[in-house]
């Protein structure tokens, strides 16, 4: 049998514990070479030293000394004791983190609930007793409501990491990241509420007075297109800004490669932005020029006389052919005493002539100081096709809007999935 010494034991013992010759030998105030002769049974230690080594390796000055310990047995029994004490202490915290989760899904519940009731408070104003603004202020009640509850279940259920958590600090740092995005998905739900109720106030106040509200359809339409609006706003400003300050203040926490996708998809988004601002100021600035200078007398087609006989001519021919051609598309008006319906008479020059007022828009005729005579005439068929053109070229420019929106909506799926999928 191999005989057991103190300079074999101190050299199982500093491997066992990671330690080299001269970090044994800095802490006894010692050389690296005198550790070695130790170890090497050619010298033992000072007796002032015992005390310390046997400190160093967690071991008694009586087993030191006898080179090996007194019970073997007692250190295994021990790491077992502790290998259970962490399973158990792993098993804690993990129980202790999700009842956190489940804690804080519960209570933003809370917060849903507060939403789907403002949005309710703001249908039965609006469609109910025709309120429409005070249904948006009892529902912005409601969702500012949502809003700081949610705040406030953020805050109180994340967990900080201290010393004695240190070990668990993976696990925090994405439960903690897995309620801040839950709760940003709650606030886009409160933004798009809000938007979604904003026009039974801002239209009403526009358009009508507080007196009254919007049609169901009209609400479901302007409601919608507000609610598009804002979600494409807060996405961009979310993408660009919002979730580059979380992740920078270590609010949330992404592995690098969740980082390096998210700071290109910000920065590509970044650059649509610019270009669609750049286009939509183009697009605004022509639209100004062209509204400016055009209007809807600009597509209205007028017959324009100087001679007031040819002008007697005009009307009564446009009402005879009113009349044999049985009204037109207007319904049969009531017949006058003679038996001619909807026969109007003027004089103009000292001679009469009749005509159908239902055929024209505005009839303006002025006579100059020097006799000379200005007659402009509108037909009503001229005025409508003048609004019909002046509201095409509006939907053209609005539509210009549309496609430049609808190309950057492109332009970033298409980007973002040919990452995704390199």
């Amino acid at each position: 049998m191999e005989k057991k010494t103190i300079g074999k034991f101190m050299s199982a013992l500093r491997k066992a514990n990671g330690m080299t010759q001269k970090e044994l030998g800095e802490r006894l105030f010692v050389s690296d070479k005198t550790v070695s002769r130790w170890e090497c049974d050619e010298s033992t230690p000072e007796l002032s030293l015992i005390p310390s080594i046997a400190e160093i390796f967690g071991i008694t000055t009586d087993e030191l000394l006898r080179g090996e310990r007194n019970n073997p047995d007692r250190e295994v029994a021990s790491e077992d004791a502790t290998t259970k004490q962490k399973a158990k202490s792993d098993k804690q915290f993990k129980l202790m983190l999700h009842s956190r989760k489940k804690r804080f899904t519960n209570l933003s519940l809370i917060s849903i609930g507060l939403i789907i009731v403002g949005l309710i408070a703001a249908m039965i104003c609006n469609l109910g007793f025709s309120k429409g603004l005070l249904g948006f202020c009892l529902a912005s009640v409601f969702f500012v409501a949502a809003t700081i509850c949610q705040i406030c279940f953020t805050v109180s259920f994340r967990l900080l990491i201290d010393e004695e958590e240190a070990e668990h600090a993976k696990e925090i740092k994405k439960a903690n990241t897995d309620m801040v995005f839950s709760s940003v998905k709650i606030f886009f739900g409160i933004l798009l509420t809000f938007a979604f109720c904003l026009p039974i106030a801002v239209l009403t106040l526009a358009y009508f007075n507080s007196h009254y509200g919007l049609v169901i359809d009209s609400w479901i339409l302007f409601g919608s297109l507000f609610a598009a609006v804002a979600f494409l706003l807060a996405f961009c400003v979310y993408k660009i800004f919002v979730l580059k300050t979380l992740i920078k203040k270590e609010i949330v926490w992404l592995d690098e490669q969740t980082v390096g996708k998210a700071n290109a998809e910000s920065n590509l988004l970044g650059k649509i932005c610019i270009v669609f601002t750049v286009v939509l100021a183009i697009i605004m600035l022509a639209t100004y020029i062209i509204t400016s200078s055009v209007s809807e007398s600009t597509f209205i087609e007028r017959e324009r006389f100087n001679d007031p006989d040819k002008f007697i001519e005009y009307m009564q021919n446009g009402y005879d052919t009113w009349y044999e051609e049985g009204y037109g598309d207007l319904p049969a008006p009531p017949h006058n005493e003679l038996g001619y319906p909807n026969r109007k008479w003027a004089e103009i020059d000292g001679k009469e002539y009749y005509y159908c007022a239902h055929l024209y828009e505005s009839i303006d005729i002025l006579q100059h100081l020097n006799g000379e005579w200005e007659i402009i005439v509108t037909t009503d068929e001229a005025d409508q096709n003048g609004q019909a053109m002046y509201s095409i070229l509006n939907a053209g420019l609005l539509s210009l809007h549309v496609i430049n929106l609808a190309v950057c909506v492109v332009w970033y799926l298409v980007k973002t999935k040919k990452r995704k999928t390199a």
